[in-house]
């Protein structure tokens, strides 16, 4: 792939998802969570909520669509920075649209550092997280496969 500073403000089309109560229990599970408010809907109530309400963290399972024109490899990429805002909790029921967008291209050597930039709102257009990514592209991985070594 051609890295180029073009592929900055390239956007996913939106992906809606629909947080079921379950994978919210199941993910606060996973982080061995025992706040009453990720498993019982009365204490979330209680709390002021609609329903139980999903970990911070939880924004990172909501995926976008692929973003056209930029085409990752299969290998060589590292996870280098994640960063999450939550704006507004996530709660079962509720319904997110997300969508990524490259923010930055740069280019140090074999490497680019791709930043890519999430955003997942409701349906009345509120902006209930943002997350910031950085990985880290080697622009050699694969070039000597198959027989170049």
């Amino acid at each position: 792939m051609q890295w180029s500073t073009d592929l900055i403000g390239q956007c996913s089309v939106p992906k809606t998802h629909h947080i079921q109560r379950g994978v919210v229990e199941q993910f606060a599970r996973a982080l061995d969570l025992t706040y009453p408010i990720y498993f019982d809907s009365e204490a979330a109530k209680a709390a002021g909520f609609q329903n139980v309400i999903a970990p911070p963290t939880f924004a990172f399972t909501l995926t976008a669509d692929a973003i056209p024109g930029l085409d990752l490899p299969d290998a060589g990429i590292i996870h280098g920075e994640q960063e999450i805002t939550s704006y507004h909790p996530i709660t079962a029921g509720d319904e997110i649209q997300v969508i990524q967008c490259v923010e930055n291209v740069k280019e140090r050597g074999a490497a680019v550092f791709l930043t890519l930039k999430t955003t997942g709102n409701n349906p009345s257009g509120e902006m209930m997280f943002m997350s910031r990514s950085v990985l880290i592209v080697n622009r050699d991985q694969g070039r000597n496969q198959g027989g170049d070594r």
